[in-house]
């Protein structure tokens, strides 16, 4: 199945626009006519995959990305949000800035995402941003991102998957890896030599490898699997060339996890491919192009589950409210400490693959053990805590009855990032 760039920006039209100004506050996540997820799962071991890829995408939230999804539940124009100052503003189309290299970078520690969430109310996207700066308030459009616009409209989209708490990237990176955290913020990448944050002793790697499967992550620098200090998933991980490559003569693992570069000189400098400003969007968009074909393309594209999401919002607003669930983790030190028992905003998220139809999902809630939970329930894995046990399954949003041709992706040729070096770049 083919899709081309003015089909799917044409079918972006039918997306029902929110015209009554609405003051900014969490809504519900069911949309109305909810979308009960695809066929009755297949017994595992007659699951039709073998390798599952995921691309975790960097800082983006539903609502600022994607919320002008058809039939989705979504919500850009006709919201508005109080600052500092108790001055109200509203939402507004962010484009052509791709980059946002004039704009502080959106707060998103966890105590700012708790100020965001403000118990429930979802309306303290500005109250941790400086007077007059309203990036997290800024949205884009389909036509904006026709890369991500063609994969969410010609695959099967989420629109109630969530960041795995209330944080940055390295705690949401974690979870997507382990189904816990021992860290409740992002840090400075360890230099060599230097002693390595993360301390958890199991990953979904060593579910893998002992079931006698095989694992890879790929990368462009600073390696989430550089942070743990037993260094065991060191000889695992490959530069990204190699990815490529391994894609090409279908040889890749069984289960694979493939970074942008989301390093701090790169995202710092606007020359960064992950979607986190101070990086272009318009890059970004060509490297998940890039990836989506070199898989499009593998001997391996049959018998496979390719999934893209973003570890966290960002800062982003979104209006739907994160539901809690069942957690068990407990982070070193004295705290405070986030509230772990509660997902993060909701974050775009798309299955692709012969086995993801062109559809929209609804019947979550996902999260990034979900993909865990997949993972798990295909090859008979052992949960690693209560989080991935859990999880709703993403398989359940797949229909393994038939396969699908891969989409064509429109042509897109981005424009030139520009050099910011913006001092205001939060990791």
């Amino acid at each position: 199945m083919a899709i081309s760039r003015r089909e799917f920006l044409a079918g972006t039209m039918g997306a029902a626009a929110v015209t009554s100004l609405a003051l900014a506050g969490c809504g519900s996540s069911d949309p109305g006519a909810e979308d009960q997820g695809g066929p009755a799962l297949p017994n595992p071991e007659d699951a039709p995959f073998d390798t599952v890829v995921v691309l975790m995408m960097e800082n983006r939230s539903f609502d600022h990305m994607v919320g002008w999804l058809p039939g989705a539940n979504g919500r850009q124009e006709g919201l508005s949000y109080v600052d500092q100052k108790g001055h109200r503003h509203d939402t507004y189309k962010l484009a052509p800035d791709w980059q946002g290299c004039d704009l502080q970078d959106p707060n998103h520690t966890w105590p700012a995402m708790a100020t965001h969430f403000a118990d429930g109310t979802c309306d303290g996207f500005l109250k941790t941003q400086p007077d007059g700066d309203l990036f997290p308030i800024g949205y884009y459009r389909a036509e904006d991102l026709p890369i991500l616009a063609a994969l969410m409209q010609g695959y099967t989209a989420f629109d109630d998957y969530y960041a795995s708490m209330l944080g940055p990237t390295w705690p949401n990176r974690l979870y997507q890896l382990c189904a816990t955290t021992d860290l409740s913020e992002t840090g400075i990448f360890p230099a060599p030599g230097q002693p390595r944050p993360v301390t958890l002793d199991t990953a979904i790697f060593d579910r893998v490898t002992d079931a006698g499967l095989t694992a890879a992550y790929y990368y462009f620098g600073e390696p989430m699997t550089g942070l743990f200090a037993s260094e065991k998933y060191d000889d695992i991980s490959h530069r990204i060339e190699k990815f490529y490559a391994d894609a090409e003569r279908g040889e890749l693992a069984n289960v694979v996890f493939v970074d942008p570069d989301y390093t701090a000189h790169a995202e710092f400098n606007g020359t960064s491919n992950d979607y986190h400003p101070y990086g272009s969007v318009q890059v970004a968009e060509a490297f998940v192009a890039k990836v989506h074909d070199a898989l499009a393309n593998s001997p391996q594209w049959d018998k496979m589950v390719f999934v893209l999401n973003f570890d966290e919002s960002g800062g982003f607003f979104d209006h739907v409210a994160p539901p809690r669930v069942e957690d068990h983790t407990v982070l070193p030190g004295p705290g405070p400490n986030p509230d772990l028992k509660r997902l993060g905003f909701r974050v775009p998220a798309v299955a692709m693959g012969p086995f993801a139809p062109q559809r929209l999902d609804q019947s979550g809630p996902y999260e990034h053990c979900s993909i865990l939970k997949m993972i798990e329930w295909r090859w008979g894995l052992e949960p690693m805590t209560v989080r991935d046990r859990n999880a709703k399954n993403l398989a359940d949003a797949l229909d393994f009855s038939a396969r699908r041709d891969p989409i064509t992706l429109p042509d897109f040729d981005p424009d030139p990032a520009e050099v910011c070096r913006n001092p205001n770049h939060l990791p």
